[in-house]
């Protein structure tokens, strides 16, 4: 039988065992064996299948036995984890590294093993890896035993187990907690190394001597940012050198540190790091040139230190040198001033010893430190005391007083000194300055007497200890000689000044008054022309002997201050009542701005000396305006002259107060005034305890300030006069409001200023839109501004009333002045908001819109 009838009876057997049906008669009894046949033969096969199979399954349970056992056995830990997130196995290793028996472990949910934080992080992974089959490994944080964290490396795959229930994926957690915290200790060791490293190249590159790093061949690898500084070249130029390229050896007789230094072109510093690369000592070179591209030099002081290895390096010492580090530090500057002290020195010895006074430096002790020539001269000769800080007092009669025997010290006014000599005071610590002393050989009252001006100053250490004495003595017999003879001089003048005075005042008086009859008689004109010369001569004459006379009075100090109070108003109402007829007559407006104000002094000297001013400002202002008006200006009072008249030259301002000088007299006519006024006026001031300024614009006129100082009573004097005033007024004062004046015309400015500081403002000027802005940028905050309409440079009144608005940031009052009476000057005010007055102004007026502008 074949194998095909074979397997179509077998089929056909089967197919009648399964549906029931045998037809007899499509099978012979042939047919019958033969399917019998097979039937016993499938049988046998079947047999023989089941024998496979039993000895398969045990294969396969000796298999199970053996995966379950290496499972049990693999390190990491190993959880099988089902669709549902629950732990259906678990090896040993899982049971050690999470802590929990097999029983607790298996069928635990997986959320109590993860931690809280990579719950969402766990399970987004678990689903991507069923649908997708891709698994990223990655680290998760697990809780351990006791709530310890483990920071466990996580692989995961798919696996397909006999029960869904005991899981799907297959998870293996490495412990790499211990790794984490070695890891994380080594880059926190790490970033503090980087750090300091850090820190040591910013050290380097901030370090202002130039710092090279030289490996052991010599060779350049490193260098801070001072280095290309002082080189002149790059790093990448440096970097790979050796620094004999940089080094151009010693200056030419230069002492080196050590024995036997190479003197060749590469010499000096190049040796000493050989040197220092093979035996690992430091050197130090005072000074080498260094040479730039340029062409230049520079004088460096060369450090080498060589770098060594760890003492556990095993090796020969010169297997142990690193390489070396060099650092160069500019001297060119230190040397330049070295040699210049030292050229400095040389030159204050000589002149020192040049000097033709003596001048000695003696400890405290006595020992001489420096003595000039003639020093050494007088510490051999009478003025020893003098210069010896340990002398006794004069007249001191111990032994060690005997080089003063028959000699005597006195004084500018021959009596004999006490006390201690200049140097032995200025050795207490207290400095002696410019002291006249005789030294006069012999007991005898008229012996011959040495003047010498002696001059002592202590010299102290760093904490005040005086440690020595300077002293210079110079000797002054030969001025005193001369003050002698000039003291004899003036008194002789001053006897002929008395005596001509005296002489002269008679005939001059009896002349004028003879001139004065000749001309009430009637004379022909000519005769009348010369009388009236006469005269005026005779007056000139007069005035002059009345001035030299003050001058001698106060040279020789007859006339004294008497102070007194002195009410300025009614003082210079009564000047301005004795000038107002004078400057109508001339032609000339003279305007008064008298305050209430009260100060103690001198009322003749302070009435003369303001006379002067007055007459002095409409003499040399011809049809012009005189302004006089006072104020009280940082605790003082400030009487001031303004006048419109031909003004001063630069050249004459030092001159006018000299005597007899005239400005625009140089014919010197008497008519002109003798030049006295302004000198007589200087004096007067100087002696009241004040002082006398001029400024002047030639051709524009002159300002004079007298300043007087006030005291504590006249300050109070001046508040109270300024209270009651306002009291008079009814109004209240400006309230110590700041108002800025802006004023090209410096009269009028001064004007202003007096009224409304008058008025109890405070009050900054300025004479053009500049020097406004010039004023803020100072810190000046104004409340109100007082500004004229035309200014210098095109610029107007509105134009600075909007810069200080746009500066300060608010709205300004202001106030403007013009003289301008058309329709556009009104426009331009309504639309600057600001109120607009014309000239000229009346003080009520004006004092009316300012407080009615601070008022809003």
């Amino acid at each position: 039988m074949t194998d095909d009838p074979s397997r179509g009876l077998r089929r056909r057997a089967e197919s009648a065992l399964t549906d029931g049906h045998f037809e007899a008669a499509d099978m012979t009894a042939t047919s019958m064996k033969e399917l019998l046949h097979e039937l016993y033969v499938h049988q046998a096969e079947l047999e023989i299948q089941n024998e496979e199979l039993r000895s398969a399954q045990q294969a396969l349970e000796a298999s199970r036995l053996q995966y379950l056992q290496l499972f049990q056995s693999v390190p990491l830990a190993c959880l099988a984890v089902n669709a549902a997130g629950i732990v259906g196995e678990a090896n040993a290793a899982a049971e050690h590294q999470f802590g929990l028996p097999m029983l607790r472990l298996k069928g635990r949910p997986l959320t109590l093993l993860v931690d809280s934080l990579d719950h969402g992080r766990m399970f987004t992974a678990l689903s991507r890896l069923r649908e997708t089959g891709e698994w990223t490994r990655q680290e998760f944080r697990f809780v351990g035993p006791r709530g310890t964290v483990i920071d466990g490396l996580t692989d995961a795959r798919t696996v397909a187990l006999d029960d869904g229930e005991r899981g799907d994926v297959l998870l293996t957690v490495t412990d790499l907690t211990e790794r984490n915290a070695w890891l994380r200790e080594v880059q926190q060791a790490r970033d503090d190394a980087e750090r300091a490293r850090a820190d040591y190249h910013h050290i380097l590159q901030s370090v202002r001597d130039c710092i090279l790093g030289v490996d052991a061949d010599g060779r350049i690898r490193f260098v801070n940012a001072a280095a290309t500084d002082l080189t002149g070249q790059l790093d990448l130029d440096l970097i790979g050198r050796p620094p004999s390229d940089l080094l151009a050896g010693p200056l030419p007789g230069e002492e080196r540190n050590g024995a036997a230094w190479d003197t060749s072109a590469e010499g000096g510093a190049a040796r000493a790091l050989a040197l220092a690369l093979t035996d690992g000592r430091p050197r130090r070179i005072a000074c080498e040139r260094l040479r730039r591209p340029d062409g230049t030099y520079r004088l460096v002081e060369v450090g080498i230190s060589p770098m060594m290895a760890p003492d556990r390096h095993i090796g020969p010492p010169e297997d142990r040198i690193l390489g070396a580090v060099i650092s160069l530090r500019d001297v060119t500057a230190r040397r330049a001033a070295e040699l210049a002290l030292t050229l400095s020195e040389r030159r204050h010895r000589v002149l020192v010893q040049s000097l033709h006074d003596a001048l000695a430096m003696t400890a405290v002790d006595g020992t001489p430190l420096l003595a000039n020539a003639m020093a050494e001269q007088l510490l051999a000769g009478p003025a020893r005391p003098l210069l010896d800080p340990t002398a006794p007092a004069f007249g001191d009669s111990r032994p060690a007083a005997q080089t003063t025997a028959g000699r005597r010290f006195i004084d500018a006014n021959g009596n004999r000194l006490a006390g201690l000599p200049p140097a032995a005071e200025a050795a207490g610590g207290r400095p002696v300055v410019e002291r006249i002393i005789g030294v006069v050989e012999g007991e005898e009252a008229g012996g011959p007497t040495r003047w010498l001006r002696v001059s002592s100053h202590p010299v102290t250490d760093a904490d005040g200890t005086v440690e020595a004495v300077v002293c210079s003595v110079a000797d002054v017999t030969a001025v005193k000689a001369l003050e002698r003879e000039l003291n004899v001089a003036l008194d002789a003048r001053e006897r002929f000044l008395a005596a001509a005075s005296h002489d002269l005042r008679q005939p001059v008086q009896a002349l004028l008054l003879l001139s004065d009859l000749m001309l009430k008689q009637a004379l022909p004109d000519g005769a009348r022309r010369l009388a009236e010369q006469v005269h005026s001569s005779l007056g000139g004459l007069g005035g002059m002997l009345d001035g030299m006379l003050d001058i001698s009075r106060l040279e020789a100090g007859l006339v004294t201050a008497v102070p007194a109070p002195v009410d300025l108003r009614a003082l210079m109402t009564r000047l301005e009542a004795e000038f107002a007829p004078l400057a109508e007559t001339g032609g000339q407006r003279l305007r008064v701005v008298a305050p209430p104000l009260t100060i103690s002094t001198d009322p003749g000297l302070l009435e003369r000396a303001l006379r002067n001013l007055l007459a002095n400002a409409l003499r040399y202002a011809p049809r012009g305006h005189v302004l006089f008006g006072a104020r009280r200006r940082d605790g003082e009072i400030q009487i001031e002259v303004w006048d419109s008249g031909i003004g001063i030259a630069d050249q004459h301002i030092d001159l006018i107060f000299q005597d007899f000088f005239q400005v625009g007299n140089a014919a010197r006519d008497r008519r002109e005034g003798l030049g006295l006024g302004l000198s007589l006026a200087r004096r007067m001031i100087t002696m009241l305890g004040g002082s006398i300024d001029v400024t002047s614009s030639l051709g524009r006129g002159s300002r004079f300030i007298v300043r007087l100082p006030m005291s504590g009573q006249d300050a109070d004097g001046a508040r109270q006069a300024d209270r009651r005033d306002g009291d008079a007024d009814g109004e209240t004062a400006g309230g110590d409001r700041l108002v800025m004046l802006v004023e090209d015309d410096a009269v009028i400015r001064m004007a202003l200023a007096l009224m409304l500081e008058e008025w109890g403002y405070r009050v900054v000027e300025a004479g053009s839109g500049t020097e406004a802005d010039e004023l803020l940028d100072a810190g000046e905050a104004p409340d109100l501004i007082l500004a004229d309409y035309r200014l210098p440079a095109g610029t107007t009144g509105l134009m600075v009333m909007d810069m200080v608005r746009r500066r300060l940031s608010r709205d300004v009052p202001g106030v403007l002045l013009t003289g301008d009476t058309s329709a556009d000057r009104l426009r331009e005010a309504a639309s600057a908001q600001c109120a607009l007055l014309h000239k000229p102004i009346q003080p009520t007026r004006l004092r009316e819109t300012l407080t009615a502008a601070l008022a809003g």
